[in-house]
């Protein structure tokens, strides 16, 4: 997945370089349209600066009588240089108007820093690399910016306060474990189960977990299972962008799962069938999924009377998850 990352970075430098060098030659021409002088300055100069590099070649091959053609270049250069120096200033042009508007001006938008005859990944990258994960990763744009850091514990009564941040502060041990686990291991068994009524900011949590997964490079798949459920329908159409089999594979295969609002969709075997793969498979190949959802994990089997979720996939919930319960009721003031 890494390799993926590589080459989609790569590609994007690629074309956002491309991008911003048609926008540069656009911007030139309607300069030099507007202002012909210029123009003209520029053509000399660049002239002139040719003339100069051909008479330092022949005079560093031994050539004769070439000091005069130099000086004389010179001079001439450094006149014309002045000159446009004026009419920038007095037509209130940047000095920089021939240099293209990188997003990144350390290294051009290539995405790699040249130096020393060795190739770094510039800075840059780390953001960018970031946002392309949450883009993959399936997390929405509410969540994109949610952060262990930017939590406002005061937005949770008294009562509540206590719990929620002890319950934050397990999550970021847990996410601790889980890295450290994946990165030496491979592999990490253990999940979680979040539960708490409507408000109290589980979505929110799921989204401080996601960002910081996706931060350690850590390969994460954020799910709304009710939204899932709404994705593999729409594969039976003719219409289709993907299959069935796909959207399981990328969920099941997922370094971490994180599954949102778990219950809140319509009790139907359909849904119980396609839960029941996902929980069963990473319980077999030891992925760790996250889940949260306003129900416990007795409530979801009891809740109807086709044992919709059945007694399997809770116990296999049972088995490998922590179970947290946040309590409190934001209605979504985080």
């Amino acid at each position: 997945m890494d390799d993926l990352y590589t080459k989609m970075l790569d590609s994007d430098n690629f074309s956002t370089r491309q991008r911003l060098v048609r926008e540069h030659e656009k911007n030139i021409d309607l300069t030099y349209q507007k202002h012909p002088d210029l123009k003209k300055l520029d053509e000399t100069i660049s002239q002139l600066q040719k003339d100069m590099a051909s008479f330092l070649a022949k005079k560093f091959k031994g050539l004769q009588n070439i000091e005069t053609e130099i000086e004389t270049t010179k001079v001439k250069l450094n006149q014309l240089l002045a000159k446009k120096d004026t009419y920038l200033q007095k037509n209130n042009i940047s000095e920089d108007y021939k240099e293209p508007k990188w997003t990144c001006e350390k290294c051009q938008d290539r995405g790699k820093i040249y130096l020393n005859n060795k190739i770094d990944a510039c800075p840059c990258q780390e953001d960018y690399s970031t946002n392309i994960r949450q883009k993959m990763s399936g997390l929405s744009i509410k969540l994109k910016d949610a952060s262990f850091k930017n939590t406002d514990f005061s937005k949770y009564s008294p009562k509540d306060r206590q719990n929620a941040a002890a319950v934050y502060n397990m999550t970021q041990k847990y996410l601790t474990n889980l890295i450290t686990n994946i990165k030496t291991v491979g592999t990490f068994s253990e999940g979680l189960f979040i539960h708490g009524e409507t408000g109290s900011g589980k979505t929110h949590l799921l989204g401080c977990m996601a960002n910081h997964l996706i931060e350690s490079n850590v390969e994460t798949m954020y799910i709304v299972y009710a939204d899932l459920l709404d994705r593999i329908r729409e594969t039976f159409g003719d219409d289709r962008t993907e299959t069935e089999s796909s959207i399981i594979r990328k969920i099941n295969s997922a370094k971490v799962l994180l599954i949102d609002d778990l219950g809140m969709e319509k009790n139907s075997e359909f849904a119980q069938k396609y839960l029941g793969q996902i929980i069963d498979h990473r319980y077999r190949n030891m992925l760790p999924t996250i889940i949260t959802s306003n129900f416990t994990l007795s409530e979801l089997k009891d809740r109807s009377k086709n044992d919709m979720y059945g007694e399997r996939v809770i116990w296999r919930c049972v088995e490998t998850s922590h179970i947290f319960h946040l309590s409190g009721n934001l209605r979504n003031s985080i």
